[in-house]
């Protein structure tokens, strides 16, 4: 009997499905938001999956524009924590969150006012503001988000070396993969910051439904101890992230043959 933490998968692939984040994950982390990108060859491991899985999706804080030019077409994207999304190539967007589109664009030209262009990351329903180059804009951003919350009623959430500004509507990376996972028998999710929490929640709720459920949790020197704890299974960075890619590939097509 196979050992491997995603032997799950071994015996039905084609009822399972793989969740993936992207930054920190499939991109190794980048000192700008525009310098993510996935590492080589993981595009092509991801077809492959994609072509034996039920389903294969990323999922992230990112929109749909920027990740589709680097995720396959025939992969799944959840962007936004699915405020939109791209399925069969097609892309959709949430009809409630086109509401606050006017409202984030104003915010996003106030962040900008505020804290310089450089620092400000557009995402058309979001918007976020970085830190991570200069920390002392830390306490600044947060007071600002904190203000924006109480003037607007949109939500403001903390990131990692960052903060987002969000539509006040119930999503998030669980809520994603509950919705995404409803027809599967076997679930993984792979990520390695606090955004990714929610997603091991939402497999707890499909765990309770009596699915297979395997929580990979990536570890750094960012990556937060709560998600590491809470992980069935931990890889060494977005290095160990493809290795345990490369590794299913191998799993399922064995398994086939």
């Amino acid at each position: 009997m196979s050992t491997h933490p995603l032997a799950v998968f071994s015996t039905a692939p084609g009822r399972g499905g793989l969740f993936l984040d992207f930054d920190g994950t499939l991109s190794d982390i980048a000192s700008t938001p525009e310098g993510a990108v996935p590492r080589p060859g993981v595009p092509d491991l991801l077809c492959e999956l994609q072509g034996r899985f039920g389903r294969v999706a990323i999922v992230s804080g990112r929109p749909v524009a920027y990740l589709a030019p680097h995720i396959p077409e025939s992969v799944d994207i959840v962007g936004l924590y699915g405020l939109e999304w791209r399925s069969e190539g097609r892309h959709h967007t949430l009809r409630e969150a086109e509401e606050w589109r006017p409202l984030i664009q104003e915010l996003t030209d106030e962040a900008v006012a505020c804290f310089g262009e450089a620092v400000v990351e557009p995402k058309g329903l979001s918007l976020t503001v970085h830190y991570r180059t200069d920390p002392e804009l830390r306490a600044p951003m947060q007071a600002w988000i904190t203000d924006v919350a109480e003037r607007t009623g949109a939500e403001g959430r903390p990131a990692k070396h960052s903060f987002e500004v969000h539509p006040p509507i119930r999503r998030d990376k669980g809520t994603a993969v509950v919705e995404w996972a409803a027809d599967l028998d076997a679930v993984a999710y792979v990520g390695d910051d606090l955004g990714d929490l929610p997603a091991f929640d939402g497999l707890d709720v499909l765990a309770a439904r009596g699915v297979a459920t395997v929580r990979v949790a990536v570890a750094s020197d960012e990556a937060p101890p709560i998600l590491l704890n809470r992980a069935d299974h931990v890889v060494e960075g977005p290095a160990g992230a493809q290795s345990l890619l490369e590794e299913l590939v191998g799993l399922v097509a064995s398994a086939s043959g």
